[in-house]
């Protein structure tokens, strides 16, 4: 099972969704995926959807995906690499009006040299990445994980207090 999860950013993240859905209509993907799919408005055709998960449902979802492909949230992230799972970050662009600013390819490009995780700057390029995780093993250790959830809690209590 593939885990699809694009948090709770309230713009959520309908070009993941849309684009995951389409590699499973396409037959590219064949085995069952779920997705935590937020607030996007996309509607998936064929996977099983879920807008939300409490923590505990969170993580017995990526204890049991063999993939998971996210955005860049730490949260799932430091979840994968902890449970040495295969995950695919696909960052949100702020040119896109997905998120605010970069940090999202700041973060990916940071722990993608680290080995932790897999990176498709472009959706387009989540079919080879998938094919890349049946065999991918994400580094284990700290690196700067903490340092990069400490920035990351920064940031969005920066953008919560520019919301408010």
């Amino acid at each position: 099972m593939i885990f699809l999860t694009v948090g709770t950013w309230h713009n959520g993240y309908d070009r993941l969704v849309e684009a995951i859905d389409q590699l499973l209509n396409n037959s590219v993907i064949s085995e069952e995926v779920v997705g935590q799919i937020g607030y996007s408005s996309y509607k998936p055709k064929h996977m099983i959807v879920m807008d939300f998960c409490s923590p505990d449902e969170f993580i017995s979802m990526v204890s049991k995906a063999r993939i998971l492909i996210s955005h860049a949230g730490m949260g799932t992230i430091i979840e994968a690499v902890k449970q040495a799972k295969p995950i695919i970050v696909v960052p949100r662009k702020p040119e896109l009006g997905e998120v605010d600013n970069d940090h999202q390819f700041a973060t990916a490009r940071q722990l993608e040299e680290e080995g932790k995780i897999l990176v498709a700057y472009e959706v387009d390029n989540l079919p080879e990445k998938i094919e890349q995780a049946k065999t991918f093993v994400p580094a284990q250790g700290q690196g700067n994980l903490g340092i990069i959830n400490a920035v990351q809690v920064f940031i969005d209590d920066l953008v919560r207090r520019k919301g408010s």
